[in-house]
């Protein structure tokens, strides 16, 4: 059997948007992208390090209608098309598109729109809608745990090490709780617990000071 040809790179930007994304210690990253005139936010997510994958996957993209952040559409995209979970006709329906054309000339246009808004760096500062996005999205367990209540040490490994924070954990703290971030960041054995109830969350001086109580007695 001879091996399919590649054809040429059609996410020429890509490439350079992972490697930005790893050399800043971001797993996640955010961008707008707009389709037949109706806008949407893109979360596009690294594979981690021996994580599951589907072949010649480079990242897990969802979008979600700018006006609706609870409609989504989850896909994953290598250098050369999207390839969504849903089915055509899901696809079409959350796009808002009439069947005319074949799906497959149907998905390659799709693709070479969204080629155009794939960026080559990594932003770190997001509007307000975007950071909670992420925020929700990075840690992949409850999207709703977006308030913060504490910031504690890790523990420790079963060899006595100290655990350390995950790079999710730290996008998070950044996302929707930055001054806390800059605060307490730079110590990597440190991290940030975040509630689904936004009762149980803590202003910043009420965890600051909780903080330094732990370390009087």
């Amino acid at each position: 059997m001879t091996q399919k040809k590649k054809t040429e790179i059609l996410f020429k930007t890509l490439p350079f948007l992972l490697k930005d994304m790893e050399q800043k210690g971001w797993i996640i990253d955010s961008f707008p992208f707009q389709y037949k005139g109706v806008k949407y936010i893109t979360l596009l997510t690294r594979y981690k390090e021996n994580e599951r994958k589907p072949k010649y996957a480079k990242a897990k993209v969802e979008f979600v209608k700018w006006e609706n952040t609870n409609n989504t559409i989850k896909a994953y995209i290598d250098f050369y098309e999207v390839k969504f979970e849903a089915t055509a006709v899901e696809f079409c329906k959350f796009f808002g598109v009439e069947k005319g054309s074949s799906y497959r000339d149907l998905f390659k246009d799709f693709a070479r729109i969204f080629s155009g808004f794939i960026p080559k760096e990594k932003v770190v500062d997001k509007s307000e809608k975007e950071s909670k996005l992420i925020g929700s999205r990075v840690e992949g367990n409850n999207p709703n745990a977006i308030f913060l209540y504490d910031v504690r040490r890790s523990g420790v490994k079963k060899d006595g090490l100290p655990k350390k924070r995950t790079i999710e954990n730290s996008n998070k703290a950044f996302s929707l709780r930055k001054e806390m971030y800059e605060r307490y960041g730079s110590d990597d054995t440190l991290s940030f617990y975040f509630s689904d109830k936004e009762e149980e969350g803590k202003s910043d001086d009420e965890i600051i000071r909780a903080f330094s109580e732990r370390f009087k007695k």
